[in-house]
């Protein structure tokens, strides 16, 4: 579905409410503001958060506001953890050869701390933190990296997010693991609204094609044996296609660890794919490239398969080739 993904950090892969709670809660203190609960914060807080304290504070410099924010972050016990299926999503995108960038307001040197003890950094190609307006940096981030916008998205769980990526004209992907629920992200209108990490990565394996970057077993020139013609002679006679099979394996064909468990038998690929064309006899070319299709997604586990065949019938031409793509919808 998409080349590139951009997330943000906070509330989209990990859950570090109660640290910026507590970090909030200090900022008010200092300004005699009362404290609040995380329900009251999450109803309240917003981004760009130089916008939400001019609003709750506006006497307090921002400068100062963000030295007590800063230290506040670093005193609090509050833990942060990965969100459930964040990290299955990002080893997901990586064996899809899915490119992965950070957008977030958080301090650079606190999302560097926070993502190294987490494990998250090798997922990232390039981090972009501590951006006070997102929707002004994102231009910056696209051209930096080279990001078509119609291949790239943008996951995050604030209506600042969702905003952002349609400043950028890219797509607006909003998950309800965070900061914003379901009625506040809905008022900006995201693309795509999902409860989280799991069911975005269901859609996308629905719905994806492959990619150029991503894995596959390819087998050319594949000579079958079948009976197939529109007209009851043609289809009388043996004929021999040839055909090219692209296979898209569920994961990535890197670290098998030289295990051939861990595979498919491309030979029993061909021999399974050779029986099939014998099957029976067939009019259409379409058909039997369905029909083999289907035996590489339902007795060889392929997520996606391609099926070129080549009929040597037509005169003064190489070949005529019909090509069929299918996918395991699951």
């Amino acid at each position: 579905m998409f080349k590139n993904l951009i997330f943000d950090w906070s509330g989209t892969l990990v859950d570090d409410l109660a640290l910026t709670l507590d970090a909030s809660n200090y900022v008010f203190s200092q300004y005699g503001k009362p404290c609040m609960n995380s329900d009251e914060f999450r109803a309240e807080f917003q981004l760009p958060y130089p916008d939400y304290y001019a609003r709750v504070l506006p006497q307090a410099d921002l400068n100062e506001l963000e030295d007590h924010f800063r230290y506040a972050f670093r005193v609090s016990t509050a833990t942060v953890e990965v969100l459930p299926h964040a990290r299955e999503f990002l080893e997901f995108c990586r064996a899809r050869g899915v490119r992965c960038f950070i957008l977030t307001s958080v301090d650079a040197k606190e999302f560097d701390i926070q993502c190294r003890e987490l494990g998250m950094m090798e997922y990232f190609e390039a981090i972009h933190a501590g951006i006070r307006h997102k929707d002004t940096h994102i231009h910056t981030l696209l051209g930096q990296h080279g990001l078509h916008a119609h291949e790239t998205a943008f996951i995050g769980d604030m209506q600042h997010d969702v905003e952002t990526a349609h400043h950028a004209g890219i797509t607006s992907i909003a998950v309800l693991t965070g900061y914003n629920d379901a009625a506040q992200l809905s008022r900006v209108k995201p693309d795509i609204i999902v409860p989280d990490l799991l069911v975005l990565r269901t859609l996308m394996r629905r719905y994806a094609l492959p990619s150029d970057t991503q894995d596959s077993i390819n087998i050319h020139g594949l000579e079958l044996d079948t009976f197939i013609g529109v007209p009851d002679e043609e289809r009388a006679s043996m004929q021999t296609l040839k055909a090219d099979i692209a296979f898209y394996p569920d994961e990535a064909l890197s670290g098998l660890n030289d295990d051939f468990s861990k595979t498919v038998c491309y030979d029993s690929i061909a021999q399974a794919l050779r029986a099939e064309a014998l099957a029976h006899p067939r009019k259409l070319v379409e058909t039997l490239a369905e029909d083999l299709g289907n035996v590489c997604l339902e007795q060889f586990g392929a997520r996606h398969v391609v099926v070129t065949l080549h009929k040597f019938i037509l005169p003064r031409t190489d070949s005529v080739s019909v090509t069929v793509h299918a996918s395991r919808h699951r």
